[in-house]
């Protein structure tokens, strides 16, 4: 069912992105640092999605990578603290009477 809804999702942003490109189809002047170019609006809408998409993605892994590491940490000073109760349970128990 999951598998349904996400082709049927994918096909319909696939058909809205062929409905923008035909809507946007007229010739622009593209200037950048060391030049310009005339594309297609449709085109450097597509370019700049993608460009945007990538540094949010490696954005996103920075901090990721960042969760793992403090994560990894964690569960090393969880690992330290259940090893000291171990030992703790190990010693013998003193009756103060």
């Amino acid at each position: 069912m999951i598998r349904w809804v996400t082709l049927v999702s994918f096909l319909c942003v696939f058909a809205l992105a062929l409905i923008l490109a035909y809507a946007n189809g007229a010739i622009v002047r593209l200037d950048y640092l060391v030049g310009s170019d005339q594309v297609h609006l449709s085109s450097a809408l597509l370019g700049a999605a993608v460009v945007g998409w990538l540094l949010g993605l490696i954005s996103s892994f920075t901090v990721v990578f960042r969760l793992r590491r403090e994560a990894r940490r964690l569960k090393r000073s969880v690992q330290e603290a259940e090893a000291e109760i171990r030992n703790l349970r190990n010693l013998p128990f003193k009756n103060e009477r």
